[in-house]
């Protein structure tokens, strides 16, 4: 399954997401050249943004200009490298890296869920935010 992937940081890169607390955080990637991700930055994040579930999660952005720096390390916050590096030795990262817009979970310094495209967002992603947060909105 490409679209939606439940995964778990591997080995040692779970320990390395440095200062994160316990909230959990919400990572968005997308590109500036991505129909898709512009269409997700227009239409759900302010919806996201406007919720009671952002309130409750971290929320970080990876968003480069083009679609081939998506997973260059040097595009990503070094804090969030760990991220990067998990995903590209998952199934999911080496088939459909370069699929956006891409959405990750993260709680207690582990990748538990990520998700591609709008659809995934409105049918696994937000839901499971929700979930997570005890919210309904």
């Amino acid at each position: 399954m490409i679209g939606g992937l439940a995964m778990t940081a591997i080995g040692p890169l779970s320990g390395v997401a440095g200062a994160q607390d316990a909230r959990p955080m919400v990572l968005f990637l997308g590109d500036q050249e991505s129909e898709q991700s512009k269409l997700w930055r227009t239409q759900w994040e302010p919806l996201f943004l406007a919720s009671q579930a952002y309130k409750k999660v971290d929320y970080r952005v990876v968003y480069p200009a083009t679609n081939a720096l998506l997973l260059k390390p040097e595009s990503w916050p070094a804090d969030l490298r760990w991220i990067l590096d998990a995903f590209l030795l998952s199934q999911v990262g080496v088939q459909a890296g370069h699929v956006t817009p891409r959405f990750f979970l993260v709680q207690n310094k582990q990748i538990t869920f990520s998700t591609s495209g709008n659809s995934g967002w409105r049918e696994t992603m937000w839901p499971t935010i929700m979930d997570v947060t005890g919210t309904t909105n």
